[in-house]
């Protein structure tokens, strides 16, 4: 099952805490980037094949492709902070710090035991990115995005000393093979897009690219497109005063009932609702 995660900023970060049911619920999937630590009590967390225990401190680390699913002891149910973010924040800074999320599953330990110092590390820092991401000073999507990169560089610093160089090579290699695409992708979402044109630019044909987005980012590149799509909706609905249809078309939607839809479905509220919460909150100081 693959899930579709909101973002509900034009930060696509989500912070939050969350307590899984006291029995195991069915493995699903989604295209952010996640880290999650249990902050309280006791439980297992399911990779595929693999399971894990789950004790307070733990860190786990969650990639795009690989089903996974936690569950609570249900005499010490247990209690998480997550961090899901979309890759492109991490592609835009520094590719590098992709490498935790680029594992082979089979061959991945996705549990930074909890006494370990960078779990320790790990579990500070997604601290104070829960408490940006609760009171929302002003600043405070700046100084989560600063807080996300640090805790990515931790986590790249830790596994680049657990990778092989070939690994390395190969995950780094796939990265770059797309990256002329992704960039692409970011300087022309406002225009018609098609898969032959992304296909074009990596010099493959349109079912090896469709293919290599799939492989390197866990999602199609119409899901990445309209990623993009919606980020811009978002700014231009809180950065301007720009009527609801424009801003659909500008953002590169080529039809009015589409944006709508999409906006919905991914973001949970309509264009107007979005603007209307974000002015109201705005004026009281708690957005």
């Amino acid at each position: 099952m693959k899930l579709n995660i909101k973002y509900r900023t034009s930060l696509p970060l989500n912070v939050f805490r969350w307590s899984p049911m006291p029995y195991r619920q069915p493995l699903h999937t989604h295209s952010s980037l996640e880290i999650g630590c249990c902050i309280q009590g006791e439980g297992t967390f399911y990779f595929g094949e693999k399971q894990y225990p789950v004790r307070q401190g733990d860190v786990f680390i969650v990639n795009p492709v690989e089903p996974h699913i936690a569950e609570s002891n249900p005499h010490r149910p247990s209690v998480y902070l997550f961090v899901n973010f979309d890759p492109d924040l991490l592609r835009k800074e520094n590719p590098h710090l992709l490498l935790p999320f680029s594992y082979r599953p089979a061959l991945f330990h996705n549990r930074l035991p909890g006494e370990a110092d960078i779990a320790v590390r790990i579990r500070s820092l997604m601290e104070k990115l829960f408490e940006e991401w609760t009171h929302r000073n002003n600043g405070y999507e700046t100084m989560a995005k600063c807080l996300l990169f640090e805790l990515c560089v931790e986590l790249a610093r830790h596994y680049s000393g657990a990778t092989s160089m070939h690994d390395w090579k190969q995950m780094t290699g796939e990265l770059n093979r797309l990256s002329p695409a992704l960039e692409w992708i970011a300087d022309h979402y406002a225009e018609t897009v098609s898969l032959s044109e992304v296909a074009s630019v990596l010099g493959v044909r349109p079912a090896t690219a469709a293919r290599l987005f799939h492989q390197s980012t866990g999602r199609s590149w119409r899901s990445h497109l309209t990623e993009h799509r919606l980020r811009e909706a978002k700014r231009l609905l809180t950065e301007t005063e720009l009527a609801v249809a424009d801003i659909g078309f500008q953002s590169g939607f080529q039809s009015l009932p589409t944006f709508y839809r999409l906006f919905q479905t991914h973001v949970g509220v309509s264009p107007l609702e979005y603007r209307s919460t974000f002015l109201h909150n705005n004026r009281i100081g708690t957005f």
